[in-house]
């Protein structure tokens, strides 16, 4: 017994040695961020920013490995996905095409489960849900 204790603190041990590296903060043009009626934004902030911009919140345990990996994992998905801090960089096609999915995702998928699990906080409530699918119609309007 004692010897797997050991084997199991030393491999935990070792991954943590394993990088996966994907920074809290990516320098970006503020003019570029997504642009939406104050309550939106802030909705976006609360239950999306985290993985799909350039402002991320690692809480403590994304340091330790295995979580780690999997954090990091989603965020770099997320931002490669679709990042809201880089909206202004996006063509009006591709702007439309995210502004379809927004509402389709958030009543799917999104936050996804395991992310809600220690951020209860982002949890979208139905009215939520409704702000940004009205404001995501909306700005879809605008730009067709």
């Amino acid at each position: 017994m004692k010897k797997t204790v050991l084997a199991l603190v030393v491999i935990f041990i070792a991954i943590q040695l394993i990088p996966f590296d994907v920074p809290a903060t990516v320098p970006s043009d503020k003019s570029l961020e997504i642009q939406a009626p104050d309550n939106v934004k802030q909705i976006l902030k609360r239950s999306c920013y985290d993985c799909h911009s350039n402002t991320t919140h690692f809480p403590w345990y994304s340091s330790i490995a295995p979580v780690s990996w999997f954090t990091k994992y989603h965020v770099k998905e997320g931002r490669a996905h679709m990042n809201f801090s880089l909206w202004g960089k996006y063509p009006d096609e591709k702007k439309l095409k995210y502004l379809q999915k927004i509402p389709k995702a958030i009543k799917s998928k999104m936050p996804l489960p395991s992310y809600l699990i220690m951020h209860q906080d982002a949890k979208l409530s139905d009215a939520d849900k409704k702000a940004i699918e009205d404001w995501t119609t909306e700005a879809a309007f605008d730009l067709e």
